[in-house]
This record gives C-alpha cells, sequence and structure tokens, in this order.
C-alpha cells in the first residue's frame, strides 16, 4: 500500500476491482490511507477525494451504507472532490434512505449557486437514481440554466472553453430529457433538443459503423 497517493494509483486501483470482494478490499485499502496521519499525497489528491474514492468503491461492492459513511468522513478531511464534496454526501444520504438530510444540504448547497455545472449533472443523476423527478429535473434546469449564460457571455470564453460549455450543456439537456420521459411527460422545447442531439449522435455512430 503507498505511502503517497496519486490519481494513478487510484484509477488503477479501482479498474482492477472488477467484482463486489475485489471493490470491497480496494474501499478498505482507500479508507486506510485516508485515515492515516502520515500519508501523503501528490499535488492534485486530497485526504477527502482518497475517502470520496473509498465511497465509489463501497458502491462497487454492494454496500451503500458503508459507502455513505466514507462520503461522511470526507466532508471533515482537508481538501475538496470534484465536483464537490457535498455531492457525493447527498447521493450516500438518498442511497440510504436520508431524504430530509439530503434536501436540507441540497438546498444549502443550491443557495450558494455553485458555478461548476457538474454539480447540477451530479445531483439530476442522483436524485434521478433516488426516484425523485421533481428534484432531478430541478437541479439539470439550473445547470442548463447557468451554462447557456455561460455560453451567452462566451467573449470571457476561449473556444476550447466554449467547446466544454457546449458539451456540457448538451449533458444537462440529455439527463433532463430522461428524467422527463421516464416520467411520461409532454415533450418541451428542451425535450426536442434532446431529441435532435440524440439524432446526431446516431448519424455519427452510423458514419462510424461504416468506416
Amino acid at each position: 500500500m503507498p505511502k503517497t497517493v496519486t490519481w494513478d494509483y487510484i484509477d488503477e486501483s479501482s479498474f482492477k476491482a472488477d467484482d463486489p470482494e475485489k471493490a470491497l478490499a480496494v474501499a478498505e485499502e482507500f479508507l486506510a490511507l485516508a485515515r492515516d496521519p502520515e500519508t501523503f499525497y501528490d499535488d492534485d489528491v486530497t485526504p477527502a477525494a482518497v475517502f470520496i474514492a473509498a465511497s465509489e468503491s463501497f458502491y462497487d461492492a454492494l454496500l451503500p451504507l458503508r459507502a455513505y459513511e466514507a462520503a461522511r468522513e470526507a466532508q471533515d478531511a482537508p481538501g475538496d472532490a470534484a465536483p464537490d464534496k457535498r455531492v457525493y454526501l447527498i447521493e450516500g444520504l438518498l442511497r440510504t434512505g436520508q431524504e430530509a438530510e439530503a434536501n436540507e444540504l441540497a438546498k444549502a448547497l443550491r443557495a450558494e449557486k455553485p458555478e461548476d455545472p457538474m454539480v447540477y449533472s451530479f445531483l439530476g443523476d442522483s436524485y434521478d437514481a433516488a426516484g425523485d423527478a421533481h428534484n432531478a429535473e430541478r437541479w439539470f434546469d439550473m445547470g442548463i440554466e447557468m451554462v447557456t449564460k455561460v455560453i451567452n457571455d462566451a467573449d470571457d470564453l476561449d473556444r476550447d472553453e466554449l467547446a466544454d460549455a457546449m458539451e456540457t450543456r448538451e449533458l444537462l439537456i440529455l439527463g433532463r430529457h430522461a428524467v422527463r420521459h421516464a416520467a411520461g411527460h409532454k415533450p418541451d422545447d428542451l425535450d426536442e433538443e434532446a431529441l435532435e442531439i440524440l439524432e446526431e449522435y446516431d448519424e455519427v455512430d452510423e458514419d462510424d459503423d461504416e468506416k
């Protein structure tokens, strides 16, 4: 077990954990590292991020309560975990039936108006997985509104940043459409845009198949 944690180590360990038993062993290893005061971290790795890596591995091990507990520990650990370590706690609360606390934490996070669109995407997906279509659509809507505003102020973005923003907007629109489609809602303008995006993806796949 390394004493200096890098993203390569986290990614490779997680990739090799291809069944619940292996995932549990990796989760326990990550947890031990995050708790050990003698562990060193690469420049872009934080103790909180290692707790979150443990949490995600516990999900792979089919142990949502352990995953929630690791995400809870991350909240008091130094550093953050992209896009925001609080979203992992909200996910854990939702997946363990603690909706009231999840909603309170989500409300506090929403009041801060996060600038990272992946916060909105993550929570949209988390509420969707929990069967809460209303809050799922709400988070996707807020993310779309935020990213659209960024795109409309494109003078502040270079070409790559604009492309990333456009791609993120598509991701949010598709997430929203999936929620609304599953709920049986009548398509609106954003749903129609989502269908156009999906059609474009299908055309690209067909072109790739022909090559």
